[in-house]
């Protein structure tokens, strides 16, 4: 009786299908190689920019919705005149600027963790600018997570206007940091923000800079 063989049949099915799964492996690895050197980078940098985006309306709302709109902004700075109504001295209300910058770090922090809780999708497409794949290919999370404290100063700016005539605006300046969160990777940026809170005229030469309790503070100025 003849006996059948079957090793080398065997062998070479085996051969095959390890030679596909060490193709299919090495497919994979320039597949994630290309993503993580090519693709990746440009969608970090696209969700940076809108997730900056998402973060300075954050603030901007915090601030003129709740903050612009407070009696104590208009009490910011006393001045104080000589006989000819000439402006000696202009002095910031320590209160009521403690008071302010409390209020907006407050806003800013509630408004930042409530619009981080969203995801928001991006389409590939758009990030590596193709109009296909922006309409029909896949979309990528997006999030973002607020880290540490919201940093909020307040800086009065000069503006001359005119002869013996200055625009006194007073700013906030908004310095934090956020996580921004992309599948398989996050970065850490610092988002800063400049917001006016209040403006006020005034005729007549303004001393070059101001007192915070017995400190002297110049003016920023713009010509």
């Amino acid at each position: 009786m003849t006996k059948m063989r079957l090793g080398k049949p065997r062998r070479k099915k085996g051969r095959i299908f390890f030679f596909i799964l060490v193709l299919f492996l090495v497919l994979m690895l320039q597949t994630f190689w290309y993503v993580e050197k090519k693709i990746q980078p440009v969608i970090r940098d696209y969700a940076i920019i809108k997730v900056e985006e998402i973060a300075i309306d954050a603030i901007n709302d915090a601030i003129t919705k709740k903050i612009a709109e407070k009696d104590h902004i208009n009490e910011l700075f006393n001045s104080k005149t000589d006989q000819n109504n000439k402006i000696t001295s202009i002095s910031l209300d320590v209160k009521n600027a403690s008071l302010i910058q409390a209020e907006a770090t407050q806003n800013i922090r509630d408004r930042l963790e409530e619009a981080s809780h969203q995801t928001f999708q991006l389409p590939v497409g758009v990030a590596l600018n193709s109009e296909i794949l922006a309409t029909y290919g896949p979309k990528i999370p997006i999030s973002f997570v607020p880290l540490g404290a919201v940093d909020v100063s307040i800086l009065p700016v000069l503006q001359e206007t005119g002869i013996n005539n200055v625009l006194l605006t007073v700013n906030l300046n908004i310095k934090t940091k956020i996580k921004v969160v992309i599948p398989f990777s996050s970065e850490e940026v610092v988002v800063e923000q400049k917001v006016a809170i209040a403006q006020q005229f005034i005729v007549g030469e303004v001393p070059s800079y101001y007192f915070r309790g017995s400190e002297r503070i110049p003016f920023q100025t713009i010509p």
